[in-house]
């Protein structure tokens, strides 16, 4: 009898070291597994390909839908560099920084498309002055587009080129017409 109350008396305390001891280190050996969890999901995360920032309440697009936002913006507010001018600030319209507006936008939209995509920037110019120089005039132009909008977005491919004077909209002196800023997307299939 008396070897039987010991027996019951270890097992019983046996019991109660093992509740004390899941007791006290289960809640922070779980909490380290649930860490190492989530950390786990970052690295996933980060391991994408070029994860985005998406401003949350603006709405996420296609590539389609984009393009077509992007055609209406640069329709109704046309990125204008003043004459022989590679710089974004300097634009022909009296406000200064009419241009830097319109980009913010535009990054906005592409900021928030949810699909991949190639983007494509050309710029053109009119016909006064040489056309070497106007070619290299829009390349400049195109080239600092391309800078402006790489620091801001996570896009993988940017292309750039410069047309200069080669493909006019219209042939008429209008100015403004042929000198422009086109901007295309891609979608990327895969």
């Amino acid at each position: 009898m008396k070897i039987r109350g010991i027996f019951l008396l270890f097992i019983l305390s046996s019991i109660v070291l093992i509740f004390l001891y899941l007791y006290i280190f289960a809640k922070p050996l779980h909490l380290k597994q649930l860490e190492e969890e989530r950390i786990a999901n970052i690295q996933k995360v980060c391991m994408k390909d070029y994860p985005r920032n998406r401003d949350r309440g603006v709405l996420q697009r296609n590539v389609v839908e984009a393009e077509e936002k992007i055609y209406r913006l640069l329709k109704e507010n046309p990125i204008n560099f003043a004459p022989a001018s590679v710089s974004i600030d300097s634009n022909i319209s009296k406000h200064p920084n009419e241009n830097r507006v319109i980009l913010k936008r535009l990054i906005v939209v592409l900021n928030n498309i949810n699909e991949d995509f190639i983007l494509s920037i050309s710029t053109h110019t009119d016909k006064d002055g040489s056309s070497r120089k106007n070619l290299k005039l829009s390349q400049e132009r195109a080239d600092n587009l391309k800078e402006y909008i790489e620091k801001r977005t996570q896009i993988v491919l940017i292309t750039a080129i410069g047309y200069g004077e080669e493909l006019p909209l219209s042939k008429s002196t209008k100015k403004l017409t042929n000198r422009r800023v086109e901007i295309n997307l891609k979608r990327i299939k895969r």
